[in-house]
């Protein structure tokens, strides 16, 4: 169930296993222990599609050093059609509304922040990556993009089924990615930098959160938050 932190912060934090069924202002994936295994709660049983994807142990970390984060917990990709997807819950409105009760307000943007690496990057593979996915599609189908990371062997894109936006150059880091939704825009950082933007869809709502490889590009998932403001 979600956890109330401070309740002067007025913010409700929900674990996956719960993103299908409780309302919230933060929800909450850190991929390590069981959550792909039958020794813990499995996320398939939960809402969530599962394919053929494996953990992979945190490790050489120094002690809460951002300039030392080693390589984190993460989900691997390792094979043509892994896929990852949450319950279709996020942006449309009456999750918004459960959000306000908490918040105090009606929020009017959707982020999406997500630790990740491309271990391999050198093909143009519009649906190898990971974003938010429209009602209904999944992360396999270029057109059911909704604000969607990938790349295109030369550089790093932001897509939807409508637009696309190039940013930097591609490379095998692990960066802290973020996507931003307002009521007209689709904005998109690495490492806090601004990428740039693309226009917002209408009539795609409510969105889930997933991540695809194809054939060549994979990627590598940590740590992802989700919240209204």
């Amino acid at each position: 169930m979600g956890v109330l932190v401070n309740p002067g912060i007025k913010r409700l934090f929900v674990p996956p296993q719960d993103w299908g069924v409780q309302p919230g202002t933060d929800f909450m994936l850190l991929p390590e222990g069981e959550i792909l295994t039958a020794n813990g709660y499995l996320l398939s049983d939960y809402g969530w599609t599962t394919t053929s994807l494996s953990l992979v142990t945190g490790a050489g970390a120094d002690f809460i050093a951002s300039a030392d984060v080693g390589v984190p917990g993460h989900i691997l990709t390792n094979a043509s059609g892994d896929l990852l997807q949450s319950p279709v819950v996020f942006g449309d409105y009456y999750h918004a509304w459960l959000a306000s009760k908490i918040l105090g307000y009606v929020p009017s943007t959707l982020v999406v922040e997500v630790i990740a690496a491309f271990s391999v990057a050198t093909a143009n593979e519009t649906t190898s990556g990971f974003g938010l996915i429209e009602d209904g599609g999944g992360p396999a189908t270029a057109n059911d993009a909704l604000a969607y990371i990938f790349s295109d062997s030369a550089n790093f894109g932001l897509r939807s089924g409508a637009a696309s936006d190039a940013g930097a150059a591609v490379d095998n880091a692990w960066h802290v990615w973020r996507i931003e939704v307002d009521s007209t825009n689709v904005e998109w950082f690495i490492d806090d930098t601004s990428q740039g933007t693309i226009a917002l869809e209408a009539d795609e709502w409510p969105v889930s959160f997933g991540m695809h490889t194809l054939t060549t590009n994979r990627v590598l998932l940590g740590p992802v938050h989700i919240y209204y403001y």
